[in-house]
């Protein structure tokens, strides 16, 4: 397919590249899921007048429904097909990005937090640094810009600038590419089985093609930091978010005293979860007394350079409290520049959670005792939180003995890391085979033959809509109700399930709509099958359990045999959960095949909810008969039913 009208490429035998050194820092982020198990997905972004004004016509019809007959012979459409920019035989894009535009602005729900309008441009928050880049979420970038010239903050060339009509153009596996490379090189503080789970030195080892490990002894004298995981005054259980709060302040009321007798106070950095657990500490009445000289270091504050080098410096001074986000636990050089601080005991890190990958511990546990000085480190965690992260029962984690509270967390953090890794390992797989159809499909390409590559921008861009099905819609809604969700985050699900619901309700046409509910733990449960929507949504009791991914999509795969495409039904499926399971690669791969069986049929949105959600989720989305990003979510908590709300505007059945 040539989307620029070109011939197809310079058929002359390529020259073979270079011997290439591959150098890194942190060598254990190749074992994280956003690198083994993820991918680069480039796209390209068509940009003239003519789309930046079809876009802006799209953008006044998000009310209203779409006619894609009528829209053609607009002259808004008319115009981009005029422009050259397309060929004649690619106009299936054209159409399609009408589709996935209107789609998102209809389903447009504005989140300035993340990102910045820097000359111009819209800049988004890079994930865990405090930086912003210049890339494109598609679509839903067209609408940031078209969102934001209404308000005045664009001009009219900088919104025409931004618009583009985005083509997805396959995947390149991060995990493939090491092996392009001759040698690799690298270093990392997190290597040893004590800091780094020996299933990840396997990673490093097969999959990655690390083929030596060195240990090499500190230059600085022996580790002079102070941490007893034994003993109850290192590691502290609060039973409620309240004690949780006052529990920290009398930890850096303790840690701010000198160890030994003398005149001087000691410097506090305190490691929170995100910034908005941060922010509630911060303004609540018992840190009031540290309130005003306090300095925070979160994306926000140091957002400039200069601000952060300033905020990194002052948290080594006497009696000073720095609140950080995580992201400031790796590789931020805490440097003491007073000799009294030494001599008083040195820093001390207080963590308010718990890590699950060791690494991001060890790392925050490694801003105290720098380079031979002295420091200590104790944890502060919230049972409540622990319960949710582990899928516990609270009243189990507050059964264990003091001594081994950090031991019993230090093996729930094993058996989920040795999970995750099964995960991870197949998603790999996965994005490698993708990989190796894109490679195929440029090596054709180069060699004259556009077919593959026709094909494989064709599968990358499928159509937003859904075909109607005979007999109507069936949404199938899979509700994570384990351990980790009793309390208020069931109360907010519930909630949101009402949200959705009544979006449902507002947005029902002329096509017949059915509701199933799949509630799943370790097991999996109908509690609702092919309900009409109607006035009133059905109620949801919570039930309890670990976590299993595969039970509910064996369910969802029941139910579309009884009540599917092959029945006449359009099916739906939108599965929500908090964490993650051993078994989400399975679970992935039976969706993926629903997904293929009924490209035009079937589709899967995935929404991750809170903090503790595995990025496993994004594997489980489906459109098309392919895997997208577009139809995944994330939701922190008490936002869940405003992305519920999302994920029901997006349905839309019926030929567009």
């Amino acid at each position: 397919m040539h989307l620029m009208g070109a011939e197809s490429g310079d058929t002359r035998p390529s020259q073979s590249p270079p011997p290439r050194v591959l150098v890194i820092d942190e060598v254990d982020v190749f074992c994280s899921a956003a690198f083994f198990g993820g991918a680069y997905c480039p796209m390209l972004g068509l940009k003239n007048e003519s789309i930046a004004a079809l876009m802006r016509h799209l953008w006044s019809l998000r009310k209203m429904p779409l006619d894609v007959t009528a829209l053609k012979q607009h002259e808004s459409y008319q115009a981009v097909m005029q422009s050259g920019i397309l060929a004649a035989q690619s106009e299936w894009a054209l159409e399609r990005g009408v589709r996935r535009m209107h789609l998102t602005a209809h389903a447009y729900a504005n989140d300035p937090s993340g990102y910045r309008i820097v000359s111009g441009d819209i800049l988004y928050k890079i994930e865990g640094r405090d930086e912003y880049g210049a890339w494109s979420y598609g679509f839903e970038t067209n609408a940031d810009y078209l969102y934001e010239h209404e308000r005045g903050r664009l001009t009219e060339a900088q919104l025409v600038s931004g618009l583009a009509l985005h083509v997805r153009c396959g995947e390149f596996s991060f995990a493939r590419l090491p092996a392009t490379f001759q040698h690799i090189l690298g270093v990392t503080g997190t290597l040893d089985e004590k800091k780094l789970p020996p299933q990840m030195h396997a990673v490093l080892r097969e999959e990655v093609g690390i083929k030596s490990f060195t240990y090499c002894p500190s230059m600085y004298h022996t580790q002079k930091r102070d941490f007893v995981s034994t003993s109850h005054a290192y590691v502290q259980l609060a039973k409620d978010d309240d004690e949780h709060l006052h529990l920290i302040t009398d930890e850096i009321d303790l840690r701010l005293k000198p160890t030994r007798q003398m005149d001087a106070e000691r410097a506090v950095i305190v490691f929170f979860n995100d910034e908005e657990v941060l922010q509630r500490f911060r303004t609540s009445s018992y840190f009031r007394k540290y309130y005003d000289k306090a300095q925070v270091l979160t994306a926000l504050t140091a957002a400039r350079r200069e601000d952060r080098d300033n905020i990194i410096k002052a948290a080594t001074r006497q009696g000073m409290v720095t609140l950080a986000t995580p992201e400031y636990a790796r590789g931020t050089d805490f440097k003491i520049f007073d000799d009294r601080m030494e001599a008083c005991g040195g820093i001390h890190v207080l963590q308010t959670f718990f890590s699950l990958d060791l690494s991001e511990e060890v790392q925050m546990m490694g801003r105290a005792a720098r380079q031979g000085n002295k420091g200590s480190y104790s944890l502060v965690l919230a049972v409540k939180q622990l319960a949710m992260q582990f899928d516990e029962l609270e009243a189990t984690i507050q059964g264990w003995a003091a001594e081994q509270v950090y031991a019993s967390l230090d093996r729930l953090r094993q058996q989920m890391a040795l999970k995750e890794v099964a995960s991870l390992r197949e998603l790999a797989r996965q994005r490698k085979t993708e990989h190796d159809l894109l490679i195929r499909a440029i090596k054709a390409f180069h060699a004259g033959s556009a077919t593959q590559m026709d094909a494989m921008l064709r599968r990358y861009n499928a159509g937003a809509g859904l075909a109607s099905g005979a007999n109507g819609l069936h949404v199938v809604l899979c509700l994570d109700e384990s351990y980790s969700m009793q309390g208020p985050l069931w109360a907010e699900l519930v909630d949101a399930f009402h949200r959705f619901w009544a979006q449902r309700l507002a947005e029902r046409s002329s096509v017949a709509e059915h509701v199933s509910v799949v509630q799943f733990s370790h097991k999996a449960r109908v509690t609702l099958q092919m309900q009409p929507v109607g006035p009133r949504p059905p109620a949801l009791k919570f039930g309890g359990g670990t976590t299993s991914f595969l039970a509910p999509v064996e369910l969802v795969s029941q139910l579309c045999q009884s009540h599917g495409p092959a029945h006449g039904y359009t099916t739906v499926v939108v599965f929500m959960s908090d964490g993650g399971a051993q078994d989400a690669p399975a679970a992935a791969s039976a969706l993926s095949t629903l997904a293929q069986q009924h490209p035009d049929y079937f589709a899967c949105y995935t929404v991750g909810f809170g903090s503790g959600a595995s990025r496993t989720l994004a594997s489980m989305a489906f459109a098309g008969g392919v895997q997208t990003a577009d139809n995944y979510r994330t939701a922190d908590v008490g936002s869940l039913s405003e992305a519920f709300a999302a994920v029901a505007s997006s349905i839309a059945p019926g030929r567009l």
